[in-house]
């Protein structure tokens, strides 16, 4: 079962700059949590009614920190923006709307900051993994 904790304060300041660039905190309540367990960078949950109705939260993005917290400054935002363009509001329907990357990448994100720098940051993200595997592997190697 995954195990969510509340995230450092400099990495919900990060995501706080983002969503109030975005406006949409007033329309819904989005919620950091941090699992670091996670095989993905983030996920974007929308809240079903149950968890709305008992929390008051309409959107989760779970984060992983430890990897989150090895990207430079300028990722960590990049980051931010990457999870939040996943949510919009429809306020002529007044529904939160979850989408997916039009392809591997939202174009917006894609256009502010230029394929290079996201593929250095998807490939970061990659080879942090990578290293957190493998020190796994060897802490496993050293209690046997």
């Amino acid at each position: 079962m995954a195990k969510y904790v509340q995230p450092f304060e400099d990495t919900q300041e990060i995501f706080n700059r983002a969503i109030d660039v975005t406006g949409l905190q007033n329309y819904i309540t989005i919620t950091l949590l941090s699992n670091n367990k996670s095989k993905k960078l983030f996920d974007v949950i929308k809240a079903n009614e149950l968890v709305k109705f008992r929390s008051g939260d309409d959107v989760f993005i779970i984060l992983n920190e430890n990897i989150f917290e090895k990207l430079t400054d300028q990722q960590k935002a990049i980051v931010a923006e990457q999870a939040l363009a996943y949510v919009s509001f429809d306020s002529e329907n007044d529904k939160l709307v979850i989408t997916k990357p039009d392809f591997l990448e939202h174009t917006g994100v894609l256009a502010k900051y230029g394929f290079d720098i996201i593929n250095v940051l998807k490939e970061s993200v990659k080879t942090l993994y990578q290293a957190e595997e493998q020190e796994e592997e060897e802490n496993v190697q050293t209690t046997n």
